[in-house]
């Protein structure tokens, strides 16, 4: 049964899918905090910056870490969300089967953390379509600067 979104689903979706460009864009800063601090480390006219660009750099992983973790959440929460699409009672069709308070706990965790590992995926993929772009358009001479 193909998922359906409506419109209780969409801006959750939206919502995650911005959570991992976030999660892309500070991964992409923080990669460029640690260039600069391997680059400029010795060099006694840049010395007073490589504190402050220490900080970004832990700034920036926090956050590349964060969101990944927050995207999946809000996956969650569009699984959760709008009506039910059969109403079917299965109680005619399946004997009720007890499944214990640590199975559920445990399944619960497991699909979390499936989802956390989904979104730092994107993350990474979203991370490497920004450093094809950039080399691309350096490759046909268009330079941001």
């Amino acid at each position: 049964m193909p998922l359906s979104l409506d419109r209780n689903r969409l801006p959750w979706l939206i919502l995650a899918i911005a959570m991992m460009l976030a999660s892309a864009i500070c991964g992409l800063l923080y990669m460029d905090a640690v260039g600069k601090i391997s680059g400029w480390i010795g060099l006694p006219q840049y010395e007073g910056y490589v504190p402050r660009f220490q900080w970004y750099a832990g700034l920036w992983s926090g956050f590349a870490v964060l969101f990944p973790f927050l995207a999946a959440l809000l996956l969650g929460l569009l699984k959760d969300t709008g009506p039910r699409q059969s109403q079917i009672d299965h109680s005619t069709v399946f004997p009720e089967t007890v499944v214990s308070q640590e199975w559920t706990l445990a399944t619960a965790a497991l699909k979390y953390l499936l989802r956390v590992a989904i979104s730092a995926l994107a993350s990474v993929a979203l991370m490497a379509v920004f450093i094809m772009a950039v080399l691309m358009f350096e490759k046909l001479g268009v330079r941001a600067r």
